[in-house]
């Protein structure tokens, strides 16, 4: 298991639902953020490492290691009160506190709501990519449209999806494949009633 894949999967869940407001700050509730890791990944474990304290300003932070698919990250955090100021002589419910607050931050390492310590508040979704599929389909309606059969490039256009439909209709000087006199019979009214029929849509009894 990669690194590379369990940020995937973590990193596009949608936390929005689940954060805390104290004060300025969000925090992700850890009950919930752990779940969502177990439910994935079963084997998953973190440790509560020993904490380290600052004689001189007698603050403390506290450490925490997470083990995903064989994978570590370690975090740290200090021992902070609701405006994010290091607390002074913390007590056992501060540092718990503090400890579960590391937890979570040591799963954004894995991609887990890694967008609200960037201050955003919706995971960023992922740029749509041309695949072979894709290429192969423009081809095939490229054909059908240049032989004037609009009933097959009207399947074979409602087999994807409007956002895919955009890359694979895209204007030549954009890298695509159809011609220009091509993508325009797409707007035409034929073809348009050659995609209702497709989708099975009939406009008999309309106005009757």
């Amino acid at each position: 298991m990669s690194d590379k894949s369990i940020w995937a999967t973590l990193s596009a869940i949608d936390c929005s639902k689940h954060v805390e407001k104290k004060g300025q700050f969000s925090y992700l509730a850890w009950t919930w953020a752990w779940a969502m890791v177990k439910e994935r990944y079963p084997d998953a474990n973190y440790e509560i490492l020993k904490d380290k304290y600052f004689h001189g300003s007698d603050t403390m932070e506290v450490r925490v290691k997470v083990t995903i698919g064989g994978l570590s990250h370690t975090m740290w955090l200090p021992v902070l009160d609701f405006k994010n100021k290091p607390v002074i002589n913390p007590d056992s419910f501060e540092i718990n506190t503090s400890r579960m607050r590391c937890l979570v931050k040591c799963l954004a390492m894995f991609g887990l709501g890694h967008y609200i310590y960037a201050g955003e508040s919706m995971p960023q979704e992922q740029p749509l990519e041309e695949t072979p599929e894709m290429i192969r389909a423009a081809a095939e309606i490229n054909e059908c449209l240049e032989a004037d059969d609009l009933h097959g490039a009207a399947q074979l256009w409602d087999e994807w999806t409007q956002e895919e439909l955009q890359i694979i209709a895209r204007a030549p000087s954009k890298g695509g494949q159809l011609t220009t006199s091509n993508r325009a019979k797409l707007k035409e009214t034929a073809f348009r009633h050659a995609l209702n029929e497709a989708r099975g849509i009939t406009m008999e009894g309309v106005g009757a």
